[in-house]
């Protein structure tokens, strides 16, 4: 091709941008719609009929731990072995699978699916995976326990983890609540780097230490002996019952926020294993204690039967665990808990020094006395915990690695078995017991499931849960069974480079999203898996419900390698699409020529445009003006075009450093992606328009005769100027026309 300047100009078009909300994914605000949303007929429902709601036949998967009475897993179980009621009523088991560390892959053996309805599908079989979540409770616990923690998170993801092991990092804090810090993932890498970085600067709370001095201070005698004047109280006394009452409103708003989160991991699928690192709740807050004789009106007695309010509470969080099914394996971070260490306080004396030892009153403060009253300890309600969520207490942080050994033991010998249920969306808990008809045997399973319900009525935690599944799960379960194609465009100029995501989303999906609220979510991911990127973008789906709709979002990036994914979820039912792309940015010369990736074109009228706007405070690249064409008779073609196309047109942006007068000239070549032959076609200049950040040609491809398959397209171009060349690539795959 010869010189651009020689080619007349065309009119470069920008689309407009929509106004759009983005934040960092951890700390996205998710609202809840307020909007009725539409039947099918996209009239509003009738709120005097009762709601309709379809059954679907699912399968239910069950995770069985069997033991036998020295606690050693039960490894030889067959399907004939175990009964399994359902509400009470006993059910058809039709798939079971057996796992083992010790054994080789898990052998599934399955009957003939039974289901209520002959004429509906069986259901798919799951491949089931342990789950487990790192858990640091901040607020219980201390400096040194934060780091055992950390010691003993590392050995478990370094020496117990197995390769298809899911892990999830959460922390808890008094001020910032339960935080999701990595999402179910496989990267185990990546899971070690965020616990690597865990430290005790996060601790707060330490309602331990007002509980225990609150005690201590109930059995010093009142000034004057009496004993039943509490007017007389002293001030320090006064100062502690103050302080704990404070205690109690901090023990409330944490049993409240992990009943959010049960809650909300009932609709994660599968048994999940909490590894809980903490020194526990007090028990005496929740449960009371006594100080003293409550008879004995001589001397101040104490008697505190508990409070009714929290007790309540918390025995509704540990259901809601156990119903979640989430198993808990509690490592008490007190030193040694109820481990005798005859050494402790002297360690403590030359670490902290005795006045960080003592108080005012002469108290022993420190967290990890192994000589507490248990009552004023975390270790009853650590208790508890694994004993209704059918998990294990450990009492001594030390003993970390033949700990995690026993709980890789009980975690990865296991069986799954399953049976066909219709499902509902009404919320419902179903109630399961499982039993083994072998004597002697332990049974541990999950008490139960909760039916799905509208999503709708999601708390902003489950919404938030919800989206972290479609955005970091590959195998998410909420997706629509149709998807789009997604690409990411590469351009930039010295000191500003980035990558423009670009979706096709077709008329078929579009017209699956039947809610009034419907939004699209953007995410870049570099090399290491961490977030560079977030555009969140909230539309009304009505007007464009099954219209094809392009979605831009541009961004500046540092060079590197990233991963792309656009999640589009319907507000009111939850229906989803996820797609993903990859791309890598490259350093722009200090000098000469730079191409950019190479933008295909069709000719297609009727599609609407969803563009993410610029983010604030970033340096932003004109995308509109650099991949610019008439939308009034193109639209992208990303992903596969039918054999009939004529031809497609190809949009190169390109920008030339340090010259004042660039002369380019472009050629093209199509490389067939399985043979690595050139496939001969004439690629023709018909278009070119100058603007800010750099200039843009269209060359027309024609694809008569190109027949079905992969393709690779080469643009080379040459600056005649400089004396610089350079050269980009984008794939072409031609499906059979059906």
């Amino acid at each position: 091709m010869s010189g651009l300047r020689s080619f007349p100009e065309t009119t470069a078009r920008r689309a407009a941008p929509i106004a759009l909300a983005a934040g960092l994914l951890c700390f996205l605000v998710l609202q809840s719609p307020a909007a009725i949303p539409k039947a099918p007929s996209q009239e509003r429902q009738d709120l005097t009929k009762p709601l309709q709601h379809e059954v679907t036949v699912v399968l239910k998967l069950i995770h069985v731990y069997v033991t036998d009475k020295k606690g050693r897993p039960v490894e030889d179980l067959n399907l004939e072995d175990f009964t399994v009621t359902d509400n009470g009523r006993p059910v058809v088991l039709t798939d079971f699978e057996k796992h083992s560390l010790q054994s080789a892959p898990a052998e599934a053996l399955k009957s003939e699916p039974v289901a209520e309805n002959p004429a509906a599908p069986p259901p798919a079989a799951l491949k089931t995976t342990r789950k487990f979540f790192l858990f640091f409770d901040f607020a219980y616990n201390n400096g040194r326990g934060i780091v055992k923690a950390r010691t003993a998170a590392l050995h478990f993801l370094d020496k117990e983890l197995e390769p298809d092991d899911e892990v999830a990092i959460l922390t808890y804090s008094m001020f910032k609540g339960v935080r999701v810090h990595e999402y179910l993932s496989r990267d185990h890498a990546k899971i070690r780097e965020v616990v690597d970085s865990i430290g005790s600067k996060d601790i707060a709370g330490r309602a331990s230490e007002i509980e225990q001095q609150y005690w201590l201070m109930a059995q010093e005698p009142l000034p004057g002996g009496d004993g039943g004047n509490d007017a007389q109280a002293s001030l320090p006394q006064k100062v502690a019952e103050a302080g704990r009452q404070e205690s109690k409103r901090v023990v409330q708003t944490f049993i409240l926020r992990l009943t959010a989160l049960a809650k909300a991991l009932r609709y994660i699928p599968g048994q999940k294993q909490f590894i809980l690192f903490s020194t526990g709740v007090p028990a005496s807050l929740i449960y009371g204690s006594q100080a003293g004789n409550p008879s004995n009106l001589a001397g101040r007695a104490k008697f505190d039967v508990g409070d009714r309010v929290l007790r309540t509470q918390n025995e509704e969080m540990y259901k809601e665990f156990g119903a979640a099914n989430c198993t808990f394996y509690c490592f008490d971070t007190r030193e040694t808990a109820k481990g005798t260490d005859l050494f402790a306080y002297d360690a403590l004396t030359f670490e902290t020094g005795v006045r960080g030892l003592f108080g005012q009153q002469g108290v022993f403060q420190d967290s990890t006395d192994i000589f507490r009253d248990d009552k004023t300890t975390g270790l009853n309600a650590l208790k508890r915990l694994t004993d209704i969520t059918g998990g294990k207490y450990y009492s001594n942080i030390n003993m970390y690695e033949k700990n995690l050994d026993q709980v890789q033991a009980l975690t990865g010998t296991y069986y799954v078995v399953g049976y066909s249920v219709g499902e509902q969306e009404d919320g419902r808990f179903h109630e399961i017991k499982v039993a083994v008809n072998r004597p002697g045997c332990e049974v541990r399973a999950q008490s139960g499931y909760f039916n799905p319900k509208p999503y709708r009525e999601f708390t902003p935690l489950e919404k938030e849960l919800h989206l972290y599944d479609l955005a970091l799960n590959e195998r998410s379960l909420s997706r629509l069974p149709v998807s789009f194609p997604l690409t990411a465009l590469a351009f930039g100029t010295v000191g500003t480079e980035g990558l423009e995501i670009l979706a096709a989303i077709p008329g078929e999906v579009t017209a699956k999203f039947s809610g009034e609220k419907v939004e699209y979510v953007a995410l870049i991911f570099d090399a290491k898996g961490d977030i560079r990127d977030v555009r969140r973008v909230e539309t009304d789906p009505r007007p464009r419900r099954g219209q094809a709709v392009v979605f831009t979002s541009g961004t500046s990036l540092v060079p590197g390698d990233y991963t792309c994914r656009l999640v589009i979820r319907d507000m009111d039912t939850g229906l989803s699409a996820v797609s993903s792309a990859r791309s890598v940015v490259r350093t722009a010369p200090a000098q000469g020529l730079r191409l950019g990736t190479p933008l295909l074109l069709r000719d297609e009228t009727g599609c609407a445009y969803l563009d993410a706007g610029a983010a604030k405070g970033k340096v932003a690249i004109p995308w509109g003006e650099v991949y610019a064409f008439d939308k009034a008779i193109f639209a992208p073609a990303v992903g596969p075009v039918s054999k009939l196309t004529s031809r497609l047109v190809a949009v190169v942006p390109y920008s030339v450093a340090g010259a004042d007068e660039p002369d380019v000239v472009l050629s093209g070549r199509l490389i067939d992606a399985r043979s690595g032959q050139a496939v001969p076609v004439a690629l023709t200049l018909v278009g070119r328009s100058w603007h800010s950040a750099a200039e843009t040609v269209s060359l027309e491809i024609p694809l008569a005769g190109v027949a079905p398959g992969k393709y690779i397209l080469y643009i080379n171009a040459e600056d005649r100027a400089s004396k610089t060349m350079a050269s980009a690539q984008t794939s072409l795959v031609i499906k059979n026309a059906y």
